[in-house]
Parts: structure tokens; C-alpha cells; sequence
């Protein structure tokens, strides 16, 4: 007899309501630090690009760019492993905790050790400095991701929540003082790196609020049990965030560090709001990985994630395609802007929401090499039409390319986890997201104050969507009034 992984209820329960609030209130309690986190972010960028000009803030996005690449080499993905098996076997926390710890470390030291002569040999000093600087920071908060992961293995992410909030408006502080005292890019980075080794060690307390031992003895199985997924999860991460960043370093190359400013302002509309994406997954895939072995479950959970993501970006793109220019504008100042650039990269939230939330769940079930192909192949697509579009129309090629290959990720990862799983996105959801989005670009078309505009979209946005989803599926009534009830 073969076996078969299909559940064997007739009609399996829905998720359980306590389960259904409990990891509402801990998404909610993720979403409104992620907010606040990001909010202290743009302001931060805000600063250094208005105090800093184009040709400093530029240098440091290529830092930013390329330590987050490297910082990749760092963490290896791990981080979702730690949290497939602490959440699964959870006496083995402690010690994959200090495994994982232990690999970053001599990962870390190696990166530094090489990425210091290389730069200086290739740059001037100074910058080299800065991006130094810049990489080293992104390389010490892949030690905070460890800590952040175990709080997720605990399902206590309302602690390292609350510290996120904290050590990005720490290092809003200090890079805004270094700014008022030396408006230099050297020492914005190094201000930078201070928040950052701040916000490691108060991570690192609040894993130890949550329970969580890092234990270096005895520790050498649980750091082969993390290598095992390196060979999928490592490459993955690896291609990953090249999808993400490889842009940014084919501009600096070809059209150098002032064009890297202009993108990475405009690039940064778009960042912005990926939290949405971090939240959700770092909120549900605990939850996942807690019972693998049961389709329907991993099924529901996977339907409301991508519910919930697509009501978020959906609405975005719209403003991002109608007044993206005006918002780059207001915040950032007219040298930033370029005309056509945030229109390219409309869809690039949704697109990346689908991959995103895919993937997720695809490695919160076990470290699947399909996630990995899909990864590859995005991140061949982005190189070869950036290699293409750039020399040919410049920064609008870049955001083409983007869009492009997040598509070709999301696609390749929608349909195997349609095959495996069963369907994750309702038909009747996206026609009242539909009537939303056309109410929402209606008021962004129609008011030129770009304000009033945004509000009245979001509030068309709102109605209609929830008036033709509701008209859709009338059931969604019963179940919100079900779950106010407990």
C-alpha cells in the first residue's frame, strides 16, 4: 500500500478560533512594529538623502545594496530552518540557537576579513570606509535574525517586536545626531553600525525572555541539522536577495553612484511596504511548520496570508503607477524623481507578496528544492534584462527587469504550491479587490492634491471592497461575527 499524504476527514476543521485570534494578535502585534520599524527607516533615508545629496547617498545605497548581499552569504536562510525545527522539536532550540550562532560568526569574520582589502583597492578611501561600515552593520543584524527567529520558534514574536521598534528609532537617533554634528556619509554608516550592534544584544535579551538558551556546547548536531538545508536554503536566500539587490549594483556599474541614488529613492517607494510580506509570514509559518502533515491546515492558513497580502499591495500599485512621482517628489525633492520608473515597478509588491508567501510556505513544510529553481531562474531573468535594458532606457530598464523576474518567481512557486497544497487564492476575493483598486485609481486620478487624493482612495478602496466581497461571499459575515464573539 503507497502512502499518501491527503487528510483522511472527510471535511477537516477549519482553523480553531483560539488559533485563528492568537495569531491574529501576534500578526497585528508584527504589522504595527514592522510599520513602526519602517517608518523610522524612511525617515532615516529621508535625512540622508536631503542633508546628504546625491552623490553621498548614493554611496551609501551601494553600501546598503551590497552588504545586504553579502550578509546573505552570512545567514544562508537559516533562519527559516531554526524555526521548522524549534517550532516542530522544540528542546532542540537552544542548541540550534547556538549553532546558528556560531556558523554567522565565522561566516561574518570571513566576509569582513575579505570585503575590507577589496574595497579599498577599488574605490577611494573614503568610500570604501563607508561601505565598509555599511557592510559590517548589515552583517552583525543577521545575529538580531537569529534571535528574532527563536522568539518565532516560541511564538512570542511580541518580544522581538518590540525591540525591532526600538533599535530602528535608536539608530534614527543616531544617525539624525551624526548628521547635525558631521553631515558625512562615513559617519552616518558608523552611526548606522551603532544602532545596529544595539538593537543585536537588546534581540539576543528578549530570545532569553522568550526562553531560549544559546547553547554552544553540544551543540555540533543541531549545526549539522541546520547545514543539511544549507545546500537549498543558503543558494535560495543567496539568489533571493540578488533578485532584490542585483539592480542596484548593475546601475552603480553602468551608470554609476548618482543614477544609484535616483533608483534606490524610488526603489525605496516600493521597499517600503514589503514588511506587509514579513509580517504575515513571520507570523503564520510557525504555525505551518507546527503541523506539516496536515493539508487542510497548511491550506487555510495559506489562503489568509495571501488574502491578506494581495489587500495590502493591490491598492498600492495603484497609487505607486498614478502618483508615484508626486510622492517621490514631496518627500524626497524633484532630483529624485523619474518620470515612468514607479509605473515599471507597480506590480513588483504583489508579484513579490506571491513569491514571498509561496516560498514561505513551501520551506515551512521542509527545505524544498523547488524553491530554490524558482529563485535561480528569477534572479537569471533579472541579470540578463538588466544587462539588456540598462544601457538601453537606463533606470526605467532596471525597474522593468524587476517586475519581470518577480513575475517569473511567482509564477513558477503559485503553480507548485496549487499542485501540492490546493488553490490559495479565492477567485471571489480578488473581484472585490478588483472594484477596490479601479474605486481607489478613480479618486488618485481625479484629485491633483496628492492628499486628498490618497485619502479618498484608500477610502473608496475600502467600501468598495468590502461591499462586492461581502456581495461574494455572504458567509464572511457569519465568521467575522463568530470570532468578535470569542
Amino acid at each position: 500500500m503507497t502512502a499518501t499524504t491527503e487528510p483522511t476527514t472527510a471535511t477537516p476543521p477549519r482553523p480553531a478560533d483560539g488559533t485563528l485570534r492568537r495569531t491574529g494578535s501576534t500578526v497585528a502585534a508584527l504589522a504595527a512594529s514592522e510599520l513602526l520599524g519602517k517608518v523610522a527607516t524612511f525617515v532615516m533615508f529621508l535625512l540622508l538623502a536631503r542633508l546628504l545629496g546625491l552623490a553621498e547617498f548614493g554611496v551609501l545605497s551601494l553600501g546598503f545594496g551590497l552588504g545586504l548581499l553579502l550578509a546573505v552569504l552570512s545567514s544562508s536562510g537559516l533562519d527559516a530552518r531554526l524555526i521548522q525545527l524549534g517550532s516542530a522539536q522544540p528542546d532542540l532550540l537552544d542548541r540550534c540557537y547556538g549553532a546558528l550562532v556560531g556558523i554567522r560568526a565565522v561566516l561574518s569574520g570571513a566576509i569582513c576579513a575579505v570585503a575590507g582589502p577589496v574595497l579599498l583597492a577599488t574605490m577611494p578611501s573614503a568610500d570604501a570606509v563607508t561601505v565598509w561600515l555599511v557592510v559590517l552593520a548589515c552583517l552583525v543584524d543577521t545575529f538580531s535574525d537569529a534571535s528574532r527567529a527563536c522568539c518565532g520558534a516560541r511564538q512570542e514574536q511580541h518580544r522581538s517586536a518590540l525591540v525591532l521598534v526600538i533599535q530602528r528609532f535608536l539608530t534614527l537617533a543616531l544617525v539624525a545626531g551624526s548628521l547635525v554634528l558631521a553631515p558625512r556619509a562615513e559617519s552616518a554608516a558608523l552611526a548606522y553600525l551603532a544602532g545596529t550592534v544595539g538593537g543585536a544584544l537588546a534581540m539576543h535579551l528578549a530570545a532569553r525572555r522568550a526562553g531560549v538558551r544559546l547553547r554552544f556546547r553540544g551543540s555540533r548536531p543541531q549545526a549539522r541539522l541546520l547545514l543539511q538545508a544549507l545546500p537549498v536554503l543558503g543558494l535560495n536566500a543567496f539568489a533571493s536577495m540578488g533578485l532584490f539587490r542585483i539592480d542596484t549594483a548593475l546601475v552603480g556599474v553602468m551608470l554609476g553612484t548618482t543614477a544609484v541614488g535616483v533608483y534606490a529613492a524610488n526603489y525605496r517607494i516600493f521597499e517600503t511596504v514589503t514588511f506587509v510580506t514579513w509580517t504575515l509570514t513571520r507570523g503564520i509559518v510557525p504555525v505551518v511548520a507546527s503541523r506539516p502533515d496536515d493539508l487542510e491546515h497548511v491550506r487555510r492558513w495559506a489562503q489568509i496570508s495571501m488574502a491578506a497580502m494581495l489587500a495590502a499591495y493591490l491598492p498600492y500599485g495603484v497609487l505607486m503607477a498614478l502618483r508615484g512621482d508626486d510622492i517621490v517628489t514631496a518627500l524626497l525633492g524633484a532630483e529624485y524623481a523619474d518620470p515612468g520608473l514607479l509605473v515599471a515597478l507597480a506590480l513588483a509588491p504583489a508579484l513579490f507578496g506571491i513569491g514571498h508567501q509561496c516560498a514561505s510556505l513551501l520551506l515551512a513544510l521542509r527545505p524544498d528544492p523547488v524553491v530554490l529553481v524558482a529563485s535561480v531562474l528569477a534572479l537569471v531573468v533579472n541579470i540578463g534584462l538588466n544587462l539588456v535594458l540598462i544601457p538601453w532606457c537606463g533606470l526605467l530598464g532596471a525597474a522593468v527587469a524587476t517586475t519581470v523576474s518577480f513575475a517569473a518567481q511567482a509564477v513558477v512557486l503559485l503553480v507548485v504550491v496549487h499542485r501540492r497544497i490546493g488553490p490559495v487564492v479565492a477567485p471571489r476575493h480578488l473581484l472585490g479587490l478588483g472594484a477596490g483598486c479601479a474605486a481607489a485609481a478613480a479618486w488618485c486620478a481625479a484629485l491633483p492634491p496628492l492628499l486628498p487624493a490618497v485619502l479618498a482612495a484608500g477610502a473608496a478602496y475600502v467600501v468598495a471592497t468590502t461591499v462586492v466581497t461581502l456581495a461574494a461571499d455572504p458567509r464572511l459575515v457569519g465568521q467575522a461575527q463568530r470570532l468578535r464573539r470569542h
